[in-house]
C-alpha cells in the first residue's frame, strides 16, 4: 500500500496495520466485511475512476440499516486527487451531508434517511482523479477503518479492512493531430503514403493513427484523406 500523502495519514495507516484485519461478528454467527471495487482495472493519466465500497456478509440474511458511514481512504496523493464532491452516496441513497479530509483520507456520509444494504450491496462510491503527470505502473486503493451507524443512530459495525483494489496507470493517449498518421510531429508525404497503404490493405492503422488519418472527418480513411494530406504538404491548403 502506498502512502496517503500526509504524515498524519501515514500514522493512521500504521496503526491500522498493527490492528490487522478484522470483521464484525454478531451473536447469531453473521459476519460483515467490506469490499473495494473499481470500475476499471487500468486507467490513463488524467482519467477519472470510481471506487465502490460494497458490503460483504457471511451467514447474514437481513440487510444492514445504515444512516451514516465513516472511513479512511488510503491512496497515493501524488497519483490521485480527491475532493469532498467526490464522496458519493450509494446509488439508491440520498446524502444529507458528505465530508472528506485530503490530508488524512478520512471521509463521512450522513444519509437523509436510512438505506438498507443487502449482502453485496453498495454503501458509497468515491471518485478519484488520476493526475496528468502520474507515474505509470501498478498501485492500490483501499478504504479502511470503516464504521457505520444503524437507523437508531447507534454504532452498529466497526471494521478494520486491509484488502485493497488494484489498478494500473498507463500513459495518457496522445491527442489527435490531423494528418500526422505516423505521429512523428510532422505532416508530410510519409503520412499520405500510410493512408494509401491502409486503403489498399497493405498496412493496418491503429485507432489513433486512423483518427489522425481521417482529415476530412467523414469517419472513413481513404484516398480523399491522402490527397488532402498531400495538398497540405504542398501548401495548396492551410488546414483540414
Amino acid at each position: 500500500m502506498k502512502r496517503i500523502g500526509k504524515a498524519a495519514a501515514v500514522i493512521i495507516s500504521l496503526a491500522m496495520v498493527i490492528c490487522g484485519f478484522a470483521m464484525d461478528a454478531y451473536a447469531d454467527g453473521s459476519v460483515w466485511d467490506i469490499e473495494n471495487t473499481l470500475d476499471v482495472s487500468e486507467c490513463r493519466q488524467g482519467d477519472t475512476i470510481t471506487m465502490s465500497v460494497n458490503l460483504k456478509g457471511s451467514g447474514a440474511s437481513s440487510p444492514q440499516e445504515i444512516v451514516s458511514i465513516e472511513g479512511t481512504l488510503e491512496y497515493d496523493s501524488s497519483l490521485f486527487t480527491v475532493e469532498k464532491a467526490d464522496i458519493l452516496p450509494a446509488q439508491d441513497g440520498k446524502a444529507q451531508s458528505c465530508s472528506f479530509d485530503p490530508s488524512t483520507g478520512i471521509f463521512s456520509v450522513q444519509y437523509s434517511s436510512g438505506i438498507a444494504v443487502q449482502d453485496g450491496g453498495q454503501m458509497l462510491q468515491i471518485r478519484l482523479h488520476t493526475a496528468g503527470n502520474a507515474s505509470t505502473g501498478k498501485t492500490t486503493l483501499c478504504v479502511t477503518h470503516m464504521k457505520w451507524n444503524d437507523a437508531a443512530g447507534q454504532q452498529a459495525v466497526e471494521i478494520e479492512h486491509r484488502v485493497p483494489a488494484r489498478i494500473a496507470i498507463t500513459e495518457a493517449e496522445a491527442p489527435a493531430v490531423a494528418g500526422d498518421v505516423n505521429q512523428d510531429g510532422k505532416v508530410n508525404l510519409t503520412d499520405a503514403k500510410l493512408v494509401m497503404q491502409h486503403y489498399n490493405g497493405a498496412k493496418t492503422l491503429d485507432s489513433r493513427q486512423k483518427a489522425n488519418a481521417d482529415v476530412n472527418g467523414d469517419g472513413k480513411v481513404n484516398l480523399t484523406d491522402a490527397k488532402l494530406i498531400m495538398k497540405y504538404y504542398n501548401g495548396e491548403i492551410t488546414g483540414f
